[in-house]
């Protein structure tokens, strides 16, 4: 996994739930002209926890087939046990992707133990590598160093994504992983990005860079200065705060339409945003460039 940034891909659905793929499609080379690194199908920009059973392979097909072996893929999993996911991967039948991002069990809080039980259990089971997805906001139950000292030693996880800039700073003090250079951290707090870069912290990995591709590619094409880098961040924060004066995935799906990639990028019980917003996302993203 290289340094630079990693977008997680929004999965355009049709009323019926069904994968609309020319506008999939049409996503993923937008983001491999910008310059990603790699994807993530199916985070939680792309709707990770409500995809049809049934459409969770063929998305993760179409992805590998349009992105061709020239960057990594990613694949989400979020379920309340190691079972369920496994059916997810098991759905997969093999196919080449490089990695299952997945959260912890999000029913109800676990305990220290529990995490650390989960994720090492997924990872002696699953056919392909374990990616850790550090999300406390929906999962109840944040990841810790505690956890991580005994995590980073399993030989089939791979990596950490998660916006917790102190936890990724107590891994780098303790020296957990040494010589490891197989584990990727990837950071997601998208606020802090250009810190990040700063502090050599150079994975980054998150949605917005799906509907703001001219900017995304500005923060880490080579020879980008701090300026530059500052400037295009607040752009895509910028146009994420627009998204957050209502509700933010069918604003991001009015972004996706504009960039010529129609679909329902939010779940299927979600209102249509204002036409006044809808005014103000088309303004902004022609002020930033974006169209």
């Amino acid at each position: 996994m290289k340094k630079g940034f990693y977008p997680a891909l929004g999965t355009p659905t049709n009323s019926d739930g069904e994968l609309i793929k020319n506008s999939f499609n049409k996503q993923i080379e937008l983001m491999i002209e910008a310059g990603a690194q790699g994807v993530l199908c199916m985070g939680s920009m792309g709707k990770m926890e409500s995809i049809k059973n049934k459409e969770y392979p063929k998305i993760a097909v179409e992805c590998t087939k349009t992105v061709a072996s020239r960057i990594p893929v990613m694949v989400g999993a979020m379920d309340c046990s190691v079972a369920r996911i496994l059916d997810r991967v098991n759905a997969l039948d093999s196919i080449k992707i490089d990695g299952i991002v997945a959260t912890a069990p999000f029913y109800y809080k676990v305990d220290e133990k529990g995490i650390i039980n989960f994720f090492k259990l997924l990872s002696k089971s699953a056919r392909y590598p374990i990616y850790i997805y550090d999300l406390p906001s929906v999962t109840q139950s944040p990841i810790s160093i505690s956890h991580l000292r005994v995590l980073v030693e399993e030989s089939n996880i791979k990596g950490i994504k998660t916006g917790n800039l102190n936890l990724i700073m107590e891994l780098y003090r303790e020296n957990l992983l040494g010589n490891n250079r197989d584990f990727s951290i990837f950071y997601s707090n998208l606020d802090l990005f250009d810190v990040a870069i700063k502090s050599g912290i150079t994975k980054n990995l998150d949605g917005m860079f799906t509907c703001t591709p001219y900017n995304s590619r500005k923060i880490y094409e080579e020879g980008s200065d701090d300026l530059m880098i500052f400037e295009s961040l607040n752009n895509i924060l910028k146009l994420r705060n627009l998204f957050l004066k209502e509700n933010v995935l069918s604003a991001y799906s009015y972004a996706m339409k504009l960039l010529n990639c129609p679909g329902d990028y939010h779940p299927d019980y979600a209102l249509a945003i204002s036409d006044k917003l809808k005014d103000e996302i088309h303004e902004l993203m022609k002020e930033i460039k974006e169209l």
